[in-house]
């Protein structure tokens, strides 16, 4: 759909301009080729404010298309007039990507006032996010810039007073939508600042603008002094629009069918717990009943009748909109010790895992299913049902948590947790057994939980359970996705990748048929390059991701959650392969895109720096390896606990950056702990304790302690391939442990581990001879041949030895 400024159809007629010096009609409608100052009108767009809207064409002294706005002769009032000019002064001072620019400004022969300015060629808000079938958040980052926008306006001292969805456009720039806010005509000066002592500027009797986006104090009959919390109100209603996908049109008739006004019914539908439940899902009040409890609460707050309850600002409700994205509290919501606890959890949830949400959060995860529903379209009766199981739902969750103490989760306490996981995960069949697209969340929500405090295999259970909950509801095909994938990669974050391929091939297929550039399917294409990357495919995994960042930076921008979480996987399989100046580039964004988002203690942010440490640490520079690390124990201790997988891979890697740099004794405590730290939480077959074993192998071998080394270096090597299957990384081991057995002189067994290990780098996809990782098997491979004193063997090695190894 192509549009302009304005609400009218376009009509593409192409005709000669008249002579420049025609004189302009003073009719209702311009023909075309009328001359305007230097423009001529080329055809009529439609009605925008108090003027027409005319397509024209400028072709001195540069050549291009402008939207030529007219005052109109039938209302050339002295009202309508101040109102045209206050349009062109308030265009005119302001300069924002998503306010439509002037260009120039006249009165015709006939003395009617006209502008020419911006050309906007693109949909309405509302229908550029349905034709493009936006994400949630998508459609936040772009409803976040239009708040700008009006910010920016009402630091100029102007309130729009008429916003709504047909006069935001949006276009792509650059493959990026952006919205432009358009239709001045009926702006005010006002106040920017609603905390003054006078709180607006002007006083109106007038009722202009469009009913169904009127602020309670504009809507009033009686004139009252405005604010920029009028526009903050309509920006409420747009918001509610974009979210339920309806539009507000029908608000009137609910409202009077409730004999209510059209803001208590609005607001109605977004109260806590919301009444009317046979509400239908395919109206803008019961899909708004819907909505998950955060976002309600933003609209609560934007749409409050006494506008000293509303948002101070436009700015205010889009750092809100910008919270609820990056999961951080909201100002709309009352700061409870278990709100503060549970968002903070879902912050910190990559950290923690790549899955991350808690219990605390059971009752917003449940909503956001029931909305998955509504956006169905399902008919009053099913809604009616949805309603009632949510109701269920939600006493299900506030029985578990009604018996414990805010204050004892103030820490975040992991044996709480647990608790808490142990009590929901008992009632579940019990109490759920009947409800199973409710039984789905649930689940899904407990493994999340189980999965952020280090417990991967009840998980894993609770994963399982969730995806044949939601088959047996017979839950949308992205629904089930999205479950397969979060089990899959909670497997792959527990060292399980192998186990994790049939469950992504089945999330795959599950979204095959949405669009490439979708949120959803684009997350989990990110889930499965990183499954790839682990299970032996380094490449194939590292085109995916590149291929996912490139769409997610395109369609959700840099800093949306999922772009980031994509950066990361990137990061670690560049790092992998030994690519590793475009990983430390990657990290580096990371780092300072976590920190200004989320903070220099976030857990997302620690686990870049670790990334970071390690390309370090690849690069030989273990001193800033150890530098990057050394503080941030203390960090890891407190937000994740003693016995932790984020505390077992910081011990471990500080523990190697001391030991690179030959201080194995001070090195040795770090070793020992990561070993018995694995071995608890893995088990001794697990990756984790695989690679610790191994590590604790050399650096007892560098210590002297030969036989000790053999033994930790011969309990790797036996679990490799079970714990690493077809990930070539299953090389390093033997080629480890090859190195002891030359210290101890058994060289026929350590040619043994060195073959095993070169004939899987060789081969490897992503690896070959001249990597990184196969010349180190080239090194060890000289130093076995000449302490066994077999010279046509080392000079045929040495031949091999590449001066500047290959990154992969």
């Amino acid at each position: 759909m192509t549009s302009s400024n304005n609400t009218g159809p376009a009509d593409a007629t192409d005709v000669l301009p008249r002579a420049v010096g025609a004189p302009a009609p003073s009719g209702d409608a311009l023909a075309p080729g009328t001359p305007i100052g230097r423009y001529f009108i080329r055809a009529r767009l439609g009605e925008g404010g108090m003027g027409q809207v005319y397509l024209a064409e400028q072709l001195q002294p540069v050549q291009r298309k402008v939207a030529l706005k007219l005052i109109r002769a039938q209302v050339a009032t002295p009202l309508a007039r101040a109102y045209f000019d206050v349009e062109r002064q308030a265009l005119a001072q302001m300069q924002h990507p998503a306010i439509a620019q002037v260009f120039d400004a006249g009165t015709t022969t006939d003395g009617y006032p006209w502008f020419a300015m911006e050309l906007v060629e693109g949909s309405s808000l509302t229908q550029y996010c349905r034709d493009h079938a936006l994400g949630r958040n998508a459609c936040l980052a772009l409803f976040e810039r239009v708040c700008h926008g009006v910010q920016h306006a009402h630091q100029k001292g102007i309130i729009h007073r008429d916003l709504k969805p047909a006069n935001v456009l949006v276009r792509e720039i650059d493959g990026t939508p952006q919205p432009t806010i358009i239709d001045f005509g009926i702006a005010i000066g006002g106040n920017a600042s609603p905390d003054a002592a006078v709180a607006a500027s002007a006083r109106t009797s007038d009722r202009a603008g469009t009913s169904a986006y009127m602020s309670p104090e504009q809507a009033a009959q009686a004139g009252h002094d405005l604010d920029t919390r009028s526009d903050v109100y309509a920006l409420g209603v747009m918001l509610c629009e974009l979210l339920t996908g309806c539009d507000a049109v029908s608000l009137a008739t609910h409202a009077h069918a409730s004999r209510r006004t059209v803001h208590a019914t609005l607001l109605a539908a977004v109260e806590d717990e919301p009444a009317g439940v046979g509400l239908s899902a395919d109206t803008l009040l019961g899909a708004a009943q819907r909505l998950p409890t955060a976002l309600r609460a933003i609209l609560r707050k934007a749409l409050a009748t006494r506008r000293e309850d509303r948002y101070a600002s436009a700015v205010a409700l889009a750092d809100d909109l910008e919270r609820y994205r990056q999961q951080r509290p909201l100002k709309a919501i009352n700061p409870t010790h278990w709100y503060l606890a549970s968002t903070f959890m879902l912050r910190h949830r990559w950290g923690l895992t790549a899955a991350g949400l808690i219990a605390v959060a059971l009752v917003a995860g449940i909503v956001l299913a029931l909305h998955g529903q509504a956006r169905a379209r399902e008919s009053a009766r099913l809604a009616q049902i949805e309603a009632a199981k949510s109701a269920q739902v939600s006493a299900f969750v506030r029985s578990i948590l009604a018996g414990i103490d805010p204050d004892r989760a103030k820490g975040l306490d992991r044996g709480l947790m647990r608790m808490v996981l142990d009590s929901a995960a008992q009632r579940v069949d019990r109490e759920l057994a009947a409800q199973p697209a409710a039984r789905a969340e649930i689940e899904r929500t407990i493994g999340d939980s189980y999965a952020s405090i280090g417990e991967g295999d009840s998980a894993h259970t609770h994963y399982l359970a969730a995806i044949a909950a939601a088959q047996t509801a017979h839950l949308a095909a992205p629904g089930v996705a999205m479950l397969c994938a979060r089990a899959a990669q909670n497997l792959a974050n527990y060292g399980r990748a192998a186990e994790a391929l049939p469950l992504m091939h089945e999330a795959m297929a599950l979204v095959a048929t949405l669009p490439e550039d979708n949120a959803d399917r684009l997350w989990i294409e990110s889930v499965q390059a990183g499954i790839e990357s682990d299970t032996g495919e380094p490449e194939a995994g590292r085109a995916r991701y590149q291929r996912v960042l490139a769409a997610q930076r395109r369609t959700l921008g840099n800093d949306a959650h999922d772009t980031l979480d994509t950066i990361n996987g990137l990061a670690i399989v560049d790092t992998s392969v030994g690519q590793l100046d475009e990983a430390r580039t990657l990290y580096t964004e990371l780092i300072a895109s976590d920190r200004r988002l989320f903070g220099d203690d976030a857990t997302r942010t620690l686990t870049a720096i670790n990334g970071l440490a390690i390309v370090a640490a690849e690069q030989k520079r273990f001193a800033e390896a150890e530098a990057l690390l050394a503080p941030l124990q203390a960090v890891y201790e407190r937000i994740y606990g003693k016995e932790h997988p984020m505390m077992l891979r910081l011990v471990s890697n500080l523990g190697s950056f001391i030991r690179q740099q030959g201080r194995n004794e001070e090195a040795r405590p770090y070793y020992e702990r990561a070993v018995q730290l694995a071995q608890k939480l893995y088990g001794p077959g697990g990756t984790a304790a695989v690679m610790t074993q191994s590590n604790l192998s050399l650096l007892l071998r560098d210590a002297g302690d030969l036989e000790g080394a053999e033994r930790h270096g011969r309990i790797a090597v036996e679990h490799a391939d079970a714990a690493l299957g077809d990930n070539a990384m299953r090389a390093i081991m033997p080629r480890e442990y090859a190195t002891v057995l030359i210290r101890m002189h058994r060289y026929a067994e350590a040619e043994q581990q060195l073959d095993r290990a070169w004939a899987i780098f060789e081969k490897a996809d992503g690896y070959g001879p001249a990597h990184t990782r196969a010349q180190d098997v080239v090194d060890s491979y000289i130093e076995l041949y000449r302490a066994w004193g077999k010279p046509e063997a080392l000079a045929r090695w040495q031949a091999r030895k590449l001066a500047t190894p290959a990154a992969g």
